[in-house]
C-alpha cells in the first residue's frame, strides 16, 4: 500500500520524503487533516523507537509556569485518574525514556522502547496525559508540583514549597544559573528569551491557578504540536493512534512567533550576585562576554561555530584558554564556555570563573586582542584540523550516553521546525561539512571571527560576584515576606491555610483505585525475554597482557582501553597518583608541547581520557583491582599514528611546567568545588560508599573528598614553599610515573568489527613494545571503613541527603529480587513520601551487586523529616502488598531498567567492567530470573536487609547551614564547603 494512502486513511496527508543519508533515514512530512498537527517521522532499521511531542511554549515571565504545566501534564489524565501516571506507566513498561523537558522556548514530551508493544502502550498514555490532563479538576497538582505555602499548625513558621520550587531553588544556588540568567535578560530584553521558563523561585510564588490553567490553554493545542516518530515501527498503527486522539480537534491560528532582537548599537555591560557562606577566604567572580551569532537556520554556520568552539575554548591548545588561564592566568576555569542554539538567535559565550571584579577590563581586552590576532595572522592550521575532526567524529559516531538518538534527532529536527525553517535541515550536514572543509584553510574562520566577534555589538559583558549577605538577604526577604503574609491572615484564614496542607498531605497519601490502575496499558511477563542480553566477548593472557576483545558494528570506529596495574602505588602515594591521572594528556612531553599535545590527541582520535578506578570484585567490594585506565576512540583510518601518541603519553610526559601544573591544580579544585553545588547528590553518595567499602576509600584517596582535602594542602604548601615545594611534587609524580607505566599485567580491552582485530592488534602491540619491563611488589591497603555521619554546608536552601551502608558487611547477599524492590520504592514509596509529600525533586534508592546500599534525595527542603522516611522504609517493606497484577508490573518495569541500551562507548565499558570485577554469563542469567520469580514473600524477607543497613545510622547531607545545624545531633562532623 502507497505511503500517501496509509496516511490519508489514517487522516493524515504526506507532505514530503527523502532518504537522508548522514542519518540512514527515510525523513517524512505528514499534516493531520482535521487538526493540523504536524508529524516527523525518521523510518529506519533502528529497533530503538523513539515517541515526541513537542509544542512551542514562549515564557512572558519568570514564574516557570510552562515548567509547571509540564510537571502537572504528567500526573493524571481523563482515561488514566490516577496519582501520578508517569510512574504508574513507568512500572508495567520496557521504556527506556520516559520523561519530559521545559526548554528555553518548547516543551517536549518524550518516550523509546525497543518493543512494539509497550512503544503503543506508551504514545496511547502520552496523548492522552498531553491533551486531557486533569489540572482543571485537579488543582491541587499545581500546588503540589508548582508552588505552595506550607504549615503544620497556627504556631509553625510559614514556608513555601513545591517540586518545580524545590527544584529550582537548588539551581539558582548554582552560580552558573545565576549567570546565564543575568545574561539572557540583557542580551534579549525583547524577546521571550529574556525570562527563565525554568523559573526563579522569588518568582514562582507569583504565579497563580488562573495563568498555570490560561498557559496550557492557549499552547496544548494540536495545531501547535509537532510529533515525531523515529525507528522501525509499525506506521499504520501509529496513524492510526494519533488520528483517533486528534480527530476531536480542529485547527487553530496559534500565535506564537518569536521575534528577532534588535541588536545593541554598541556592547551592553551588567552585573549581578550570587549567594556565598561567609569565609576567610572570599569566594571568585564569574566574567562572560556572551555575543548573538547568526540564527539557527544556518547550517553551516552552526558547524562552523561549533568548531570554533573546540578552537577558541576546548583545550589547552586554544587560544583563549591561553590567554585567560595560560602564565598570566586571571581564573580558573572556561569549561562552561561554548556555543549555544537552544534558540533562534544562538549564543557564543566565554564565561571565565574563578576570577575577580578587577579583570572586567582586562577580560575583554584579552579577548578582544585574540580576536584581532587570529584575523590578522590567521589560525593555526593544527587546531582548524584538531577542531573539525572533533566535531565530524562527533557526527558519524552518532551516539549520546544521556539519552537516546532518536530524542536528540527529535530535538534537532525542532531547530528547524520552530523557527519556520524547514524540519530536516540539520539532519543533513555533509554538505555543509564539505563547503567548511573547502574553504577551512582560506580564511574561513578568521572571518566568521571578523564579523560575529570584532564587528559586532549584539553582545553583553557580564559580571556576577559572589555576596556573603546575598543568601542571607534573600532568606530574611522571604522570611518577612511569609511573616507578614501569615499576619495578615484571620484566624479562619490561617486555619484554611493549614487544612489546605493536610488536604494535600491526604490526597498524597491515597492509593489509586484498582479499577483505574488497570486502565493503565501494560506488558505482561509473557512479552519479556526468557534471557537478558550478554555481551560476548574473549579474554585471553600473552606474556603477561590480558587482552579483551569484543566484537561489534561500531561504524569503523575502535574503542580502546588500556590499563596499568598501579596496585604497588602505596597509600600514601594514592593522593599523587590521582593528580597524575588529571595532569596526563594536560602537561606536554618531550617532544609536544601541550599544546601539540591537545591539537594531535583531537586530530588522531575522538577523544582520550585518563582516570585511576578501582574495579571491585562483583561478589567482595574488599577485593578490588586499581587501574590507571587511558580511555580513547580512534576510527580505523587513524590507527597508524595510535603507536607513537599513545607512547608519547605514557613513556615522555614532562610534569616541571611549573606555570601549567599549577593552572591545572587551581582548575581541577575549582571544578571539585563546583560540584559541591551543581551535583551534591553525587558528591554525598560517593563519600558515603567510603562508609563501608574498600574499593570507595580507595577512590577517595585518587578522587573524592580525601583527594580534595590533599590538592587544598598542596596548593598551600607550592605557594608557602613554592621552589622546594615543585620540586618535591615533581619528584613524587615522576617516581610514580616510573613506577606503574609498565608491560608486565597490563589489561587492554577493545570493542571493534572483528576483521578489524589483527590490525588494531598490531598497532597497540608496536606502542606495548615500547613499554619497560619490571617487576613489582604488590601493596596490601590497610583501609578502615568508618561511618563517619559527615555534613557539610554550602549557600543552598535545599539538601542532597544520602543513607545507607553495605548489606554484605552485615551478611546478606545481592539477589534479583533486590531489583525489583528497588524498583517499587523508587516508584512507590520514596516517590509519594520524600518527592511529593516532602517536595524533594529526587528520591531514589540504590541496591548494587557490590553490597552498597543507598538512599538519596537532591533538592531537598527537609532533612531530619527525610532520613526519618528512610528509616520508614523498613515498615512499608514488611507490610507490602501487592496483588500479582501489580507485582507482575514491577516485575516488567524492573526488566525495563535492566534493558536499557548502551551506547558503543557504553558498550566496551560495560564489557571492561564484566571482565575486570567477573561479572559472568551465569550471574547474570541467575540474576535475571530471581527477578522473574520474585515473590512478595521475597519482597518482604528484604525488610531485615534494609533494617539491618539503617541501623548502622550513616549518612551524608550537603546542604543548608541552619538546616544541618538543627539536626546537629545526628552528625559527627560538620564542616563548610
Amino acid at each position: 500500500m502507497l505511503l500517501q494512502q496509509i496516511a490519508q486513511e489514517n487522516g493524515f496527508l504526506l507532505i514530503e520524503e527523502e532518504w537522508i543519508e548522514e542519518i540512514g533515514s527515510y525523513a517524512r512530512i505528514y499534516e493531520h487533516i482535521k487538526s493540523g498537527a504536524r508529524l516527523i517521522q525518521l523510518d529506519n532499521e533502528d529497533n530503538h523507537q523513539v515517541f515526541t511531542a513537542s509544542f512551542k511554549t514562549l515564557p512572558t515571565n519568570n514564574t516557570g509556569v510552562a515548567h509547571i504545566v509540564e510537571h502537572t501534564v504528567c500526573c493524571a489524565s481523563k482515561k488514566y485518574p490516577l496519582k501520578d501516571t508517569f510512574m504508574e506507566l513507568d512500572k508495567g513498561s520496557l521504556n527506556t525514556s520516559l520523561n519530559a523537558c521545559t526548554y528555553k522556548d518548547m516543551t517536549m514530551y518524550y518516550c523509546a522502547s525497543q518493543n512494539e508493544k509497550d512503544f503503543g502502550n506508551l504514545i496511547e498514555v502520552y496523548l492522552d496525559l498531553i491533551f486531557h490532563p486533569l489540572i482543571h479538576e485537579r488543582l491541587y497538582l499545581f500546588k503540589q508540583e508548582g508552588w505552595r505555602y506550607s504549615i503544620e499548625d497556627a504556631e509553625s513558621p510559614l514556608s513555601y514549597t513545591g517540586i518545580v520550587y524545590n527544584e529550582m531553588n537548588g539551581e539558582y544556588m548554582e552560580p552558573s544559573t545565576r549567570l546565564e540568567h543575568l545574561i539572557h535578560e540583557n542580551l534579549f530584553p525583547d524577546t521571550c528569551y529574556k525570562y527563565d521558563s525554568g523559573g526563579k523561585p522569588e518568582e514562582i510564588v507569583k504565579l497563580d491557578e488562573k495563568a498555570f490553567l490560561s498557559f496550557y490553554d492557549t499552547y496544548y493545542k494540536p495545531s501547535n504540536c509537532t510529533f515525531f516518530l523515529y525507528g522501525k515501527c509499525d506506521l499504520q498503527a501509529r496513524l492510526k493512534q494519533l488520528d483517533e486522539v486528534l480527530q476531536a480537534f480542529v485547527k487553530e491560528e496559534i500565535r506564537a512567533d518569536i521575534p528577532l532582537q534588535k541588536p545593541f548599537e554598541t556592547l551592553k555591560m551588567c552585573q549581578g550576585y550570587y549567594p556565598i557562606e561567609a569565609k576567610e577566604e572570599k569566594e571568585e567572580a564569574l566574567l562572560a562576554l556572551t555575543f548573538v551569532v547568526g540564527e539557527i537556520h544556518n547550517v553551516t554556520l552552526r558547524l562552523a561555530f561549533e568548531m570554533l568552539e573546540h578552537m577558541l575554548l576546548k583545550s589547552p591548545a586554544s587560544p583563549l584558554y591561553e590567554v585567560l588561564l595560560g602564565k598570566k592566568s586571571i581564573g580558573k576555569s572556561i569549561d562552561e564556555s561554548g556555543y549555544d542554539t537552544g534558540k533562534r538567535q544562538p549564543t557564543f559565550s566565554i564565561i571565565l570563573n574563578g576570577t575577580h571584579k578587577a579583570h572586567h577590563n582586562t577580560f575583554k581586552k584579552r579577548i578582544f586582542n585574540v580576536f584581532k590576532k587570529l584575523v590578522k595572522e590567521g589560525i593555526s592550521k593544527d587546531l582548524i584540523d584538531a577542531a573539525f575532526n572533533t566535531v565530524t567524529f562527533s557526527l558519524k559516531e552518532g551516539d549520546t550516553p544521556w539519552e537516546a538518538k532518536g530524542v536528540i534527532l527529535s530535538e534537532e529536527v525542532q531547530m528547524g521546525v520552530l523557527y519556520d525553517g524547514h524540519p530536516f535541515s540539520h539532519l543533513k550536514y555533509e554538505k555543509a561539512l564539505q563547503e567548511i572543509a573547502e574553504q577551512k584553510d582560506k580564511g574561513y574562520f578568521e572571518q566568521i571571527i571578523e564579523t560575529y566577534f570584532l564587528n559586532n555589538s549584539h553582545a553583553v559583558c557580564a559580571l556576577l560576584e559572589p555576596d556573603e549577605k546575598q543568601y542571607e538577604m534573600e532568606e530574611i526577604k522571604f522570611n518577612n515576606e511569609l511573616e507578614a503574609y501569615k499576619q495578615s491572615l484571620t484566624q479562619e484564614g490561617l486555619t484554611k491555610l493549614i487544612l489546605a496542607s493536610e488536604t494535600l498531605e491526604d490526597l498524597q497519601e491515597q492509593q489509586n483505585a484498582i479499577e483505574d490502575l488497570e486502565k493503565l496499558p501494560h506488558l505482561s511477563l509473557e512479552d519479556l525475554p526468557n534471557h537478558p542480553k550478554y555481551p560476548t566477548f574473549t579474554t585471553s593472557q600473552e606474556e603477561g597482557i590480558t587482552w579483551q576483545w569484543h566484537h561489534l558494528d561500531t561504524q569503523d570506529i575502535a574503542y580502546i582501553h588500556v590499563l596499568f596495574d598501579v596496585a604497588s602505588v602505596s597509600q600514601k602515594d594514592l593522593n599523587y597518583l590521582g593528580l597524575l591521572s588529571n595532569l596526563l594528556t594536560y602537561v606536554g612531553t618531550t617532544h609536544y608541547s601541550y599544546h601539540a599535545l591537545e591539537n594531535a590527541i583531537n586530530k588522531e582520535t575522538g577523544g582520550l581520557n585518563c582516570s585511576v578506578q578501582a574495579y571491585a570484585e562483583c561478589n567482595n567490594t574488599h577485593a578490588f583491582k586499581p587501574y590507571l585506565k587511558i580511555s580513547l576512540k580512534v576510527l580505523m583510518s587513524q590507527l597508524e599514528s595510535l603507536p607513537h601518541l599513545l607512547e608519547e603519553i605514557t613513556c615522555h610526559t614532562q610534569f616541571n611546567d611549573e606555570m601549567k601544573v599549577h593552572e591545572l591544580i587551581d582548575l581541577i579544585l575549582y571544578e571539585m568545588e563546583r560540584s559541591f553545588k551543581s551535583t551534591p547528590e553525587y558528591r554525598a553518595t560517593r563519600t558515603l560508599y567510603t562508609y563501608g567499602s574498600q574499593a570507595a576509600i580507595y577512590e577517595d584517596y585518587v578522587s573524592g573528598m580525601i583527594y580534595y582535602d590533599f590538592l587544598k594542602a598542596l596548593k598551600v604548601e607550592l605557594i608557602e614553599d613554592r621552589k622546594k615545594g615543585f620540586k618535591r611534587l615533581v619528584e613524587n609524580l615522576e617516581r610514580l610515573y616510573k613506577q606503574i607505566i609498565q608491560r608486565q599485567d597490563l589489561f587492554v580491552s577493545v570493542t571493534a568489527p572483528a576483521q578489524s582485530q589483527p590490525t588494531v592488534k598490531n598497532y597497540l602491540e608496536q606502542f606495548i613494545g615500547c613499554l619497560p619491563v619490571q617487576q613489582l611488589q604488590k601493596v596490601t591497603y590497610q583501609f578502615e571503613p568508618e561511618i563517619k555521619n559527615q555534613a557539610f554546608y554550602t549557600a543552598t536552601g535545599v539538601q542532597a541527603i544520602t543513607m545507607g551502608g553495605n548489606f554484605k558487611d552485615l551478611g546478606f547477599n545481592f539477589t534479583g529480587s533486590l531489583y525489583v524492590l528497588n524498583h517499587i520504592l523508587d516508584s512507590t514509596y520514596l516517590w509519594d513520601k520524600v518527592r511529593l509529600q516532602g517536595g524533594a525533586y529526587g528520591a531514589q534508592l540504590t541496591l548494587g551487586r557490590d553490597g552498597n546500599m543507598v538512599f538519596c534525595s537532591s533538592c531537598d527542603p527537609e532533612l531530619g523529616a527525610t532520613l526519618e522516611a528512610f528509616n520508614e522504609a523498613v515498615a512499608f517493606i514488611q507490610k507490602l502488598d501487592l496483588s500479582l497484577k501489580e507485582l507482575e508490573r514491577c516485575i516488567i518495569g524492573t526488566i525495563g531498567g535492566l534493558t536499557n541500551p548502551l551506547t558503543m562507548e557504553q558498550k566496551s565499558e560495560q564489557v571492561l567492567i564484566y571482565g575486570l570485577t567477573h561479572v559472568t554469563k551465569d550471574i547474570i542469567e541467575k540474576e535475571w530470573q530471581e527477578v522473574l520469580n520474585t515473590t512478595i514473600e521475597d519482597l518482604r524477607n528484604c525488610a531485615d536487609l534494609v533494617e539491618a543497613v539503617c541501623k548502622l545510622n550513616g549518612t551524608c547531607v550537603i546542604g543548608n547551614r541552619t538546616k544541618i545545624m538543627e539536626e546537629a545531633s545526628r552528625f559527627k562532623s560538620i564542616e563548610s564547603l
